[in-house]
């Protein structure tokens, strides 16, 4: 049984963060070192999962990093905000929806109608794609090529994901608190820079505030993808890394990829007719990269019937 482990390993995490609210007083090495300390803790907290329990300490993993890029930003805008209240603090590290404090005020805040029409929205786009990627996982792909498998299993999986985090916005929003949209229109993404853009905007914004600014921002804009994309790396490898307990690459493969893709294609701006080839490409890169990202997946929950392809590199 490991749902008893999984509450522990929360709650270390959870208290763990906690506890750098008196550090924001501190001096900014002091701060820092706070926070280092602290991040120890957070990121062994899904090592109380029992290790056969791959997919529960996928989640704990998710969490821990989650928590620590919010206590990232909280270190990093420390000496350029006013100082955090007690509730401000716990709301924020509890939000699901923002990694970026000193935003937070700017998110638009729609009225309980538009929210509700958000909430059925992302009922319906959950539930439809989930009961069809249950009816693909019941067949035997085995007679049938592998990239057809991938592909229909990995749309789906996104539709699904794209309408449960629209329903966790809107009920957080009906909740009274403020919430980041977490995806733009990433179907019509012209281009692999326009995806990412458009992909997870609450960590997208965290990267840009906290990341890619610093890396150069719009002066080097390339450099300071190769770097975002460099820490979107270690974190994706740690948490598929905690799961399965060794560390296999094919995250640090696939950011890298998707670095090199984004940095070549940042300044492309396809018009009229000529997006049309450019989404049909995007998608096509998109869905053929992501390979790589779901061979970390199916050895944390399978993911293919006949098992990951035996052809694919490991570092």
């Amino acid at each position: 049984m490991t749902f008893p482990f999984i509450l522990p390993a929360v709650s270390a995490a959870a208290l763990s963060a906690c506890a750098f609210f008196p550090a924001l007083g501190l001096r900014c090495r002091s701060r820092l070192f706070v926070l280092v300390v602290l991040s120890v803790p957070i990121l062994l907290s899904p090592l109380i999962i029992p290790a056969d329990a791959r997919f529960i300490r996928w989640i704990t993993g998710i969490n821990a990093v989650l928590l620590l890029i919010k206590l990232v930003d909280l270190h990093l805008s420390a000496e350029q905000a006013s100082p955090v209240s007690v509730r401000a603090f716990a709301g924020f590290l509890f939000n699901p929806c923002s990694y970026v404090l000193r935003k937070l005020d700017e998110e638009p805040r729609p009225c309980m109608n538009e929210n509700l029409r958000l909430l059925a929205l992302g009922v319906v786009g959950y539930v439809v794609p989930t009961v069809l990627l249950l009816g693909l996982f019941r067949i035997d792909w085995a007679p049938y090529n592998f990239a057809l498998e991938h592909s229909f299993k990995v749309v789906l999986l996104l539709l699904s994901i794209v309408g449960l985090l629209a329903c966790v916005v809107a009920l957080w929003r009906l909740v009274g608190g403020r919430a980041r949209d977490f995806m733009g229109n990433i179907v019509t993404a012209r281009t692999p820079a326009e995806f990412w853009r458009r992909y997870n905007r609450p960590v997208h914004q965290f990267f840009y505030e906290n990341v890619f600014k610093g890396a150069g921002g719009r002066r080097a804009p390339v450099r300071a993808t190769f770097v975002v994309f460099a820490l979107s790396a270690i974190m994706h490898e740690y948490v598929y890394s905690i799961s399965i307990g060794r560390i296999e690459g094919f995250q640090l493969m696939f950011f890298a990829l998707h670095g090199l893709v984004v940095g070549a294609t940042m300044h492309i701006k396809p018009r009229a007719w000529l997006s049309y080839p450019w989404m049909a490409a995007t998608f096509a890169f998109n869905i053929a990269s992501s390979i790589l990202f779901f061979a970390s997946f199916d050895a944390v929950m399978p993911f293919y019937s006949a098992g990951c392809p035996q052809w694919l590199p490991h570092l």
